[in-house]
C-alpha cells in the first residue's frame, strides 16, 4: 500500500485507513504501522522532500553457501600530494572471501566490467550482485554484463550505508590495520601492499563473523573439517580436565546463513491484527 502511487504523499495512518476503507488491509493500524517501521518506510513520505519519488524498499538477499550472493563498492586510498588512488573491492558475502579487486587511477565502467569478467571466469557468477548506488554500479555496460552472467543487481538505498555492510566494513579493516600506510607512494605501491594484504586476510585472518575461520577456508569448504578438528582438541581438554567446565565445550559453528538485512523479517499479516 505504501507504495501505491496514489498514496505517495500520505503518512502511514492515512494510507492505512483510505486502503482499509477500499478492503484492502486486514490487519489491525497498529500492525500496519510495526510493519512499515520495520521496512523504514515512517517518517516524512512527501516526495518534494526526497527528490522525488518513493522511499527505496529494503534490499534483502541472503546465501546459504559460497558462490551466491557477491558485495561490492569502491574507496579512495591516499597517495602523494592530493592524489587519490580508486580500489575496486568485490568479496563473497557468505564467506567474506575476496574475489576481484583493482586500483585504479579514477572509476570508469569499462574498468569494473573487466575486473568482473575476470572474476566470473575464475569463480563463476553469483546469483545476486550487491552494491551501493554508484554510477558505475548502475551503468548499463555493468547491468548489461551481469545479465548475461544471469546475476541478479541488488542496491542500497541512497544514504544508508548500512545497507551494504559487508564491502564497507572489510575497507574499515583496511584502513584501520596498522601497516596500512597512511598514504601510498605511487598506485603500484597500493596495488603491492593491497594484494599482500588481501592475500593474508583470505588466507590467515580469523574472521569473527565466521566463528573465527578464515575467509578462504569457508570459501573452498576446508573450514568444516577445521571446525572438527577444534572440536576433537577441546573434547581432548574436557575428557583431560572435566571439573574445569560447566558443560562439554563446543566449536563455534560456522553460521548457515548471511545476507544483507536478512534479519529485518516482517510478521504475515493477521486477519485479527
Amino acid at each position: 500500500m505504501l507504495e501505491d502511487e496514489q498514496y505517495a504523499d500520505l503518512s502511514v495512518c492515512q494510507t492505512y485507513w483510505r486502503a482499509f476503507d477500499t478492503g484492502r488491509i486486514p490487519c489491525s493500524q497498529s500492525s500496519f504501522y510495526r510493519i512499515a517501521k520495520a521496512e523504514r518506510m515512517t517518517g516524512d513520505r512527501r516526495r518534494g522532500r526526497h527528490g522525488g519519488g518513493m522511499p527505496r524498499p529494503v534490499p534483502k538477499a541472503v546465501a546459504t553457501a559460497p558462490g551466491q550472493l557477491w558485495s561490492w563498492d569502491v574507496t579512495e586510498l591516499k597517495g602523494p600530494g592530493r592524489q587519490r588512488f580508486k580500489l575496486y573491492l568485490v568479496i563473497d558475502v557468505f564467506s567474506r572471501y575476496p574475489v576481484g579487486w583493482r586500483i585504479e587511477h579514477r572509476e570508469d565502467t569499462t574498468l569494473a566490467v573487466d575486473m568482473f569478467a575476470s572474476a566470473f571466469t575464475r569463480y563463476g557468477a553469483p546469483q545476486v550482485l550487491h552494491a551501493d548506488n554508484g554510477a558505475i554500479m548502475r551503468s548499463h555496460d555493468l547491468l548489461d554484463a551481469l545479465h548475461a552472467a544471469n546475476t541478479a543487481a541488488s542496491f542500497s538505498r541512497p544514504r544508508v550505508s548500512d545497507d551494504n555492510p559487508f564491502s564497507e566494513s572489510l575497507f574499515k579493516t583496511i584502513k584501520y590495520d596498522l601497516n596500512c600506510p597512511d598514504r601510498f607512494d605511487h598506485i603500484d605501491h597500493a596495488r603491492a601492499w593491497t594484494a599482500d594484504y588481501l592475500a593474508g586476510y583470505a588466507g590467515k585472518h580469523r574472521h569473527s563473523g565466521l566463528a573465527w575461520h578464515t575467509p578462504e577456508s569457508v570459501f573452498d569448504g576446508t573450514a568444516a573439517h577445521q571446525q572438527q578438528h577444534r572440536q576433537t582438541l577441546l573434547n581432548r581438554r574436557y575428557l583431560s580436565h572435566p571439573q574445569r567446565f560447566r558443560r562439554p565445550p563446543r566449536a563455534p559453528e560456522i553460521p548457515t546463513i548471511v545476507g544483507i538485512n536478512h534479519r529485518r523479517t516482517t510478521q504475515p499479516l493477521s486477519q485479527t491484527g
